[in-house]
């Protein structure tokens, strides 16, 4: 049973007439016939009688005629989802990210991805860089979010966010009475009782470290963790503005700005093991996505 005889037998039950259906489908008449009788054999019996200029179904063709129907809208459907699919409207799509990249920018991204694109179902997976990396080799995700810079020469970056790195403290901290500007990096690592140091990368973690006196009263934390500690506790630590932004705003925590506080930033790099081209069509949807957001790009 094809699908041509089944829109052929179609066609004739709704238009009446073999030249009708012939016509429709720009095809002869004889070919029309030829479909009718090659899926009248695979039925086992006349779907249709002549009833003067008309071709009427018969009782077998009647009870055929709901299941062929229904058995064309469940093709166009599929049709229809396939070629969404191919235009990156409809499929899948798996992403690992970090721990400490699943809010902010993040959440903007996702947001922005489910308006544009509501048909596509997301999944998300957190760990840390190599466990990233080991999820893409295995397949259980097609992109990752890692931090940047990284080593391995197999994975291809395919767009790159950058994240201010802030001091935040409590507002009852010394420094946070004090006007920006007023005072230095080197009071906010001495005052800080405790500072948070927490690792970004290897240029931040070394900026930090060289800047910390021996026997400074420090403690190395992770950044969700040290941003727990700086909300209920005490201390100085340097987190990402968008991990912060909602606590800068309620006013539960304050930036510092030292006068000679540099420019540093976190990284984040959209990777895959595929080249842009080979991605599959939802996987470049989630990409177009990330491309057309306000975040900054390197």
């Amino acid at each position: 049973m094809e699908i041509n005889q089944l829109i052929a037998f179609e066609l004739v039950a709704r238009l009446g007439s073999y030249s009708r259906a012939s016509r429709y489908l720009d095809v002869s008449q004889p070919t029309i016939s030829l479909r009718i009788k090659e899926l009248e054999k695979d039925v086992g019996g006349y779907l249709f009688v002549r009833a003067g200029k008309q071709m009427e179904l018969t009782d077998l063709g009647k009870g055929f005629l709901p299941y062929a129907r229904q058995a064309l809208e469940v093709l166009h459907k599929g049709k229809e989802r396939a070629q969404s699919i191919k235009e990156g409207k409809r499929g899948e799509i798996t992403i690992g990210t970090l721990p400490t990249f699943t809010s902010g920018h993040f959440t903007s991204i996702i947001k922005k991805m489910y308006t544009a694109f509501p048909d596509i179902q997301i999944a998300i997976h957190t760990g840390h860089n190599q466990q990233i990396i080991d999820m893409l080799y295995d397949g259980s995700i097609k992109l990752g979010m890692i931090t940047s810079p990284f080593f391995n020469k197999d994975l291809r970056k395919l767009y790159s966010i950058k994240e201010p790195l802030v001091f935040v403290a409590r507002r009852d901290q010394p420094l946070s009475g004090m006007k920006d500007g007023s005072y230095k990096v080197e009071d906010v690592f001495e005052r800080s009782k405790p500072y948070l140091m927490t690792d970004w990368s290897e240029e931040s973690k070394h900026w930090q470290r060289t800047h910390m006196s021996f026997g400074s009263d420090s403690i190395e934390l992770p950044p969700a963790t040290a941003l727990e500690f700086v909300q209920n506790y005490s201390g100085t630590a340097l987190l990402t503005e968008s991990m912060v932004s909602a606590f800068l705003e309620d006013g539960t925590l304050v930036k510092l700005v030292p006068n000679d506080m540099p420019a540093l930033y976190r990284e984040v790099a959209l990777v895959s093991l595929d080249s842009e081209q080979s991605l599959p069509p939802a996987a470049r949807s989630f990409l177009e996505t990330v491309r057309s957001g306000a975040w900054g790009q390197v």
